[in-house]
């Protein structure tokens, strides 16, 4: 299975020893058949050596089989924690655009779900191995007692194998189809919990999401799971019956066929039936089995698909607490500039958006309005200038010095950026500054939340706020990565006049005072004469560079006639 063949990947020293601290405990659970014929052939006067053999077979059951558990269970869950880690790493390390490409609900699948499925099949192992130890020890002492019944006996399990084999087949191509409607179940969930207020609002929708769409899903989701589950304990019934037709074959024909003695025939049927019942310990876990084999190479298929992309985050080894961190490349920039830059979006249906190529400049220390009708390509332009998304054509430079791949991590490091789908950390860990506690509570009283927002420790005491309440904390946190370039995504769009009139007025004066450069995505053209720089764009392309009305008068360092 893959899953063994993961494990080996993972860690084959100690795989391989759990598997033959396994097969020992079969083996010796085998060997009690053995020490009860010959109990039995004591007629009541056991001699001191097989008690004490058997005592001390006993012993190496019990601390074989919990040296092989041990083991595996360990193991299975450092393998565990090694999938998460690996998906999380895989997401970090490539590009945005394969991430979203992949979408949130299939990842999100694969990180609860998936890894959940193969952790619950795991601690079936050591007794997969026990137990298929314990058949082979049992079919080698058959060939003591009797070699025709351990000839016989070895048919008998090729027969159960390829008799499972077969009908298992159909059954993980069910479990493989369930696989696939669960990623479009837990798109729907998504829908339904962050469509909530939208679903109570409108019936027709509620219905036809909940009892059309989420219904054939889970059916079909059902349908596939139950198929697929019911052929394993099919197979795993059809390999018992195989056994136990044997068994049969073997009370009441072989006597005539070869003249068996009674005594033979009981030990054979005893092995046998000890045989069975640990062969039915081990079948019992295929399905789950199965079901994680499916999970397994649902995550190595979308870990494939989350190509490392170059100068990505993950992979690098963060410094050590009280190391200082290694210097930006581009402190102390001056001037960041496009030349053909242009980036390709593609649509679901194959259509493409282009922005660019542009050739523009950005320069700290002023205010840039980006605006434009909806769909102009604005947040577009803010993932490129971030180099979330790398440009496909021209060039990044910083005052002069080329963006690479090599110092994209130090590029994308120059920016704190609060986009329009921005994402609420409640925790304070990874900023600067050892105060920053004592920052974050001056901040709250300054953008009037600290009446409901409290810092415990390194978090905020909630993130249950109203969208204009969390863009401001997510303002909050921008303070403090004290970057040196800051982009807002439509920041004021969810703010009442009293903070709109804040942002605009005094919060962005104040960083271009500080000598931050600063990009605005927004619509609120009341304000516009608040920017140093202003550029519209229209499908992609800059139709119009202005200095606002208000800056050119103010008669600004650089301030450029109004066009």
């Amino acid at each position: 299975m893959s899953l063994f063949a993961y494990l080996l990947r993972y860690r084959r020293g100690p795989f391989l020893l759990a598997i033959v601290a396994g097969v020992i405990s079969g083996g010796t659970g085998a060997a009690f058949i053995a020490m009860v014929n010959l109990a039995l052939d004591a007629d009541g006067a056991p001699s001191p050596k097989l008690i004490w053999g058997y005592l001390a077979l006993c012993l190496a059951t019990l601390l074989t089989r919990f040296v092989s558990q041990a083991l595996l269970y360990r193991l299975s869950q450092g393998a565990i924690e090694h999938l998460r880690r690996r998906l999380v790493d895989g997401i970090l390390g490539a590009p945005l655009r394969a991430v979203e490409k992949i979408g949130n609900a299939r990842l999100y699948s694969a990180l609860a779900d998936d890894v959940v499925v193969i952790a619950d099949a795991l601690p079936g192992l050591p007794g997969i191995c026990s137990g298929a130890a314990f058949v082979l020890v049992a079919i080698a002492y058959l060939v003591i007692v009797s070699p025709v019944v351990a000839l016989a006996t070895g048919g008998a399990v090729v027969v159960g194998v390829l008799l499972y084999l077969l009908m298992s087949a159909s059954g993980l191509g069910a479990l493989k189809a369930a696989r696939t409607e669960q990623d479009a179940l837990f798109g729907q969930f998504r829908a339904v919990t962050e469509g909530i207020k939208e679903l109570k609002l409108h019936r027709d929708r509620r219905t036809a999401l909940i009892e059309r769409e989420l219904a054939d899903t889970a059916a079909a989701y059902r349908r596939h799971s139950v198929f697929g589950l019911s052929v394993y304990e099919g197979a795993t019934g059809g390999g018992q019956g195989v056994f136990f037709a044997f068994i049969g074959l073997l009370l009441f024909a072989f006597p005539a066929w070869f003249a068996l003695t009674g005594q033979t025939l009981a030990a054979c049927v005893l092995i046998l039936l000890f045989a069975v019942s640990s062969l039915q310990g081990v079948l019992v876990w295929f399905p789950a089995l199965g079901r994680a084999s499916v999970a397994l190479a649902t995550i190595e298929e979308r870990l494939a698909a989350l190509v490392p992309g170059d100068g990505e985050p993950a992979g690098r080894t963060p410094p050590a607490t009280g190391t200082p961190a290694t210097a930006n490349a581009f402190a102390g920039w001056r001037g960041i500039e496009f030349r053909g830059v242009s980036h390709v979006y593609p649509g679901p249906k194959g259509e493409e958006f282009v922005l660019g190529p542009l050739d523009f400049e950005f320069r700290r220390g002023e205010i840039l309005f980006v605006v434009g009708a909806n769909g102009s390509g604005k947040t577009t332009l803010a993932k490129v200038l971030t180099s979330l998304y790398p440009p496909e054509q021209g060039v990044v430079r910083v005052d002069g010095v080329e963006v690479t791949p090599a110092n994209r991590e130090d590029y994308r490091n120059l920016f704190s950026a609060v986009f329009s789908d921005f994402h609420l950390f409640d925790t304070l860990l990874g900023l600067p500054g050892a105060d920053r506690a004592a920052q974050a509570q001056h901040y709250l009283h300054r953008l009037q939340l600290d009446h409901k927002v409290r810092i415990v420790g390194d978090r905020f005491s909630t993130t249950a706020l109203s969208l204009g309440q969390r863009k401001r904390l997510a303002l909050l946190v921008a303070y403090l990565e004290d970057r040196s370039f800051y982009l807002f995504d439509e920041w004021a769009a969810d703010q009442d006049p009293v903070f709109k009139d804040f942002f605009y007025r005094e919060l962005l004066p104040e960083l271009r005072d500080r000598d931050k450069a600063v990009v605005v995505i927004s619509h609120d053209d009341r304000y516009f004469h608040a920017a140093d720089r202003l550029v519209r764009l229209d499908y992609g392309q800059i139709s119009a560079e202005e200095v606002p009305l208000g800056q050119a008068m103010a008669g600004r360092p650089g301030a450029e006639p109004a066009r």
